[in-house]
């Protein structure tokens, strides 16, 4: 599949952060202590920046946090531990926030049949909880999808052009070229290309939201097989969206079920490999509400990103101009554009000369940076100080994504 380069830029700029419409509120509504302004009693259950606290993983010392943590961290045992929590006691808050995790956990694997199996069970206990009508909001619209199957984990070589983040995917035995999204908590496919693909597009339609905030309609379809190289999914769902460009985009249930992703300027994705590395990194990524996280510095201080492999940019947020005063103030005033599906946005920016991030034992740094003067929930809202986007993951000539250690490393 050819896409023009006037869509790709949107694909890859505009697109930064494909999320259901209401999950931008769980992103912005989660706060944690350590940070200006935030009080400690107000972190949200699954807010995953709350683990690099000092001492936070020591404090898992209840059947719920332990079962958080291991949410947050990607860990095998999680969903047993939240059902445990759920089973010992089911009318608890604790229950409640088993619930709430267990379904952060469906919707990242694209399990939607469980994901609305656990809605239904979650509402039945606490028919009038704020957090159960906000979770009915956000996924009813995912109700008759099937749970995504994936295959035996194979290890696969795949080539890449120059400056392309796409992969070369079979969909129900036809090939296409996707774009490989960390940012898309669902994968997207535009109507033209489910046609060709021979994609069953379903009634009824949901809401995507989008980085220029204004969001767009959406249909779904599921494609019965999927084949990314050596492995091999089936029941793969799509937000359907009503563009007359053929596109498509493999959202997070992918990414996570290869476990491990490296890509190389060299022209190829690695996936499903084991790691290279001697000695295992610390931990610097994290799950957190509907959103995965890097944990970096810069100036010394840990801050958040949202890991954002669609997004050619990097942008930060007013988030960042109020945690780093004077290096928002050494920059210039100007108006910055971010574009997406559902249209394009202004907002007053500021563009200062350069920001040092330091990821791991990598220093990378961002020239210019554009720090936006917004909190939009597609380029970190309140959780972060923006996204980190390909601009930054590429400099180095290599970077390694992998879901089992929850590593995120540049070479």
């Amino acid at each position: 599949m050819k896409v023009e380069a006037s869509l790709l830029r949107v694909l890859r700029y505009g697109l930064c952060a494909l999320a259901l419409a209401a999950f931008t509120w769980l992103c912005a509504a989660t706060r944690l202590s350590g940070q200006p302004g935030v009080s400690p009693t107000a972190t949200a259950i699954d807010d995953g920046r709350q683990w690099f606290e000092p001492g936070a993983e020591a404090s898992a010392n209840s059947a719920i946090r332990r079962a958080a943590l291991a949410a947050a961290f990607n860990e095998p045992d999680a969903e047993t531990l939240l059902k445990g929590v759920i089973r010992a006691k089911p009318r608890s808050d604790e229950a409640s926030q088993a619930h709430e995790l267990l379904s952060r956990i469906y919707l990242r694997r694209g399990q939607f049949k469980r994901a609305i199996v656990n809605l239904d069970r979650w509402a039945a206990s606490f028919p009038n909880r704020r957090e159960v009508l906000a979770e009915k909001r956000d996924i009813e619209q995912f109700r008759g999808l099937p749970d995504q199957r994936n295959g035996p984990l194979r290890v696969s070589t795949l080539p890449h052009g120059a400056d392309d983040w796409s992969v070369p995917v079979s969909i129900n035995g036809r090939p296409a070229m996707f774009l490989f999204d960390t940012g898309a908590w669902i994968s997207v496919i535009s109507e033209p290309e489910a046609t060709r693909l021979g994609l069953e597009i379903r009634a009824g339609s949901g809401t995507i939201g989008d980085s220029s905030g204004k969001g767009f309609r959406t249909r779904t379809a599921v494609a019965k097989n999927l084949q990314l190289g050596a492995m091999r999914f089936q029941d793969v769902s799509f937000a359907v969206v009503p563009n007359k460009e053929p596109f498509g985009i493999l959202g997070f249930q992918i990414w996570l079920a290869v476990r491990r992703v490296k890509w190389s300027n060299r022209g190829t994705w690695e996936l499903a490999g084991r790691s290279d590395v001697v000695d295992p990194a610390p931990r610097n990524v994290v799950f957190s509400g509907n959103h995965l996280l890097l944990a970096t510095s810069v100036e010394g201080m840990r801050v958040f990103g949202m890991v954002d492999t669609g997004a050619m940019d990097t942008d930060l947020n007013e988030n960042f101009a109020e945690q780093f005063p004077a290096l928002a103030q050494s920059g210039t005033r100007e108006t910055h554009e971010i574009t997406g599906l559902g249209g394009t946005a202004s907002f007053a920016s500021i563009t200062v000369p350069e920001v040092p991030f330091q990821i791991g034992p990598t220093r990378a740094v961002l020239r210019p940076a554009h720090v936006t003067l917004q909190r939009l929930g597609g380029i970190g809202g309140v959780c972060c100080i923006g996204n980190i986007g390909e601009d930054i993951l590429e400099q180095t000539g290599e970077f390694t994504l992998d879901f089992s250690a929850m590593t995120l490393q540049l070479y």
